[in-house]
């Protein structure tokens, strides 16, 4: 092999070495920017699939019922959660982990149940699990 080549693939195993730790590091990260940037250009409101719907975090059904007479409840539409409302969701989510608790994303909302670390315990908004 010449010189030149030796150095080109030196070269190139360098980068590669680099590149790899680059990705390594950062990999959590840049899934973080493609979420963000997924739900900023996603439109909620152009979505009519319940499933497709609710596998959004940021997305929420709306339901309502079939019939203008009827009680029962069917999906109607899909619209975005407000910025506001998605981070106290998020605070909620982490203090109910936190506390023990364990967080579930329904159909229907949000919710924590503490039912599992012990009787009598319910979730409150400040302190998380506590004892009724």
């Amino acid at each position: 092999m010449s010189q030149r080549t030796i150095v080109i693939f030196g070269l190139f195993l360098v980068i590669s070495i680099v590149g790899g730790i680059f990705i390594y590091f950062y990999q959590g990260y840049a899934e973080q920017l493609i979420s963000r940037y997924v739900s900023k250009i996603t439109v909620c409101e152009n979505i009519s699939n319940e499933e497709v719907c609710y596998a959004k975090e940021f997305c929420e059904g709306i339901y309502g019922p079939t019939c203008p007479d009827c009680n029962d409840s069917a999906f109607r539409r899909c619209q975005r959660i407000p910025l506001n409302v998605l981070a106290k969701t998020e605070q909620s989510k982490s203090l109910c982990t936190k506390t023990g608790g364990e967080w579930f994303h329904g159909k229907m909302g949000d919710f924590c149940v503490c039912q599992e670390i012990g009787v009598n315990k319910v979730f409150d908004a400040a302190q998380g699990c506590i004892n009724k």
